[in-house]
């Protein structure tokens, strides 16, 4: 097993929220189109980085509460934003998921 020396904050999204996720997001079509099927690859992912000494910090996103963020900083809901959101709520210890 690797050493753990990294963190990585991961936007971690609701099922009852993902149809929002895909409503705002200008690059929907790069995202799964069911919660199951980003759920899965998601997963997939943690287990690899873990592998790698990668921390994984799940940050719970809320949709609407991501919207206004973006709204204020005038940002669009895009891939980069995504992470930038998460990233700010896990600098601030808000929306972690143990």
């Amino acid at each position: 097993m690797a050493e753990n020396n990294r963190n990585l904050a991961l936007a971690w999204y609701r099922q009852d929220q993902w149809q929002l996720l895909l409503d705002y997001s200008t690059d929907s079509d790069k995202l799964d189109r069911t919660y199951q099927g980003w759920l899965e690859h998601a997963e997939e992912k943690v287990n690899e980085m873990g592998k790698d000494g990668v921390n994984i910090v799940k940050i719970d996103i809320n949709i609407e509460e991501m919207k206004k963020w973006c709204e204020r900083h005038d940002k669009q809901i895009d891939g980069h934003t995504r992470s930038e959101y998460a990233v700010f709520l896990a600098q601030n210890n808000l929306n972690i998921l143990q």
